[in-house]
């Protein structure tokens, strides 16, 4: 069972740092697309970030949970203040607000997952 559990750990892990990069490098392109809607890019804000929250609180860098979702509402944060100065990129409030809502609906999914396994 601990072998099973170093496994999941160390492979979060991984995956956190293989997923930050993705998305950061992904936050920092220039997008074509015609198609492209503003809710279809809140959606995407939204899913991202509940898989980074969900992720970051698997790989278990952080003791308490709290940080964990202050410090990826910070990463949200600090991508769209570096869009700012991207001259095909622009801050959006409601890409924080969208990114903050994914937080929020990971920790009810972490607080779900934690009464069924409370040992992780």
């Amino acid at each position: 069972m601990q072998e099973n559990m170093n496994i999941l750990l160390n492979g979060s892990r991984v995956l956190l740092v293989i997923s930050f990069g993705m998305i950061t490098f992904l936050a920092t392109q220039e997008i074509i697309s015609d198609f492209q809607s503003s809710i279809n890019d809140k959606v995407i804000h939204l899913a991202c970030f509940f898989y980074l929250t969900t992720i970051s609180w698997l790989a278990k860098i952080l003791d308490k949970d709290l940080w964990v979702y202050v410090i990826v509402l910070a990463y949200g944060i600090l991508i769209e203040v570096v869009q700012m100065y991207i001259p095909y990129r622009s801050f959006e409030l409601l890409d924080i607000l969208a990114d903050f809502t994914g937080i929020l609906l990971a920790s009810f999914f972490i607080k779900f997952v934690k009464d069924l396994y409370p040992n992780y």
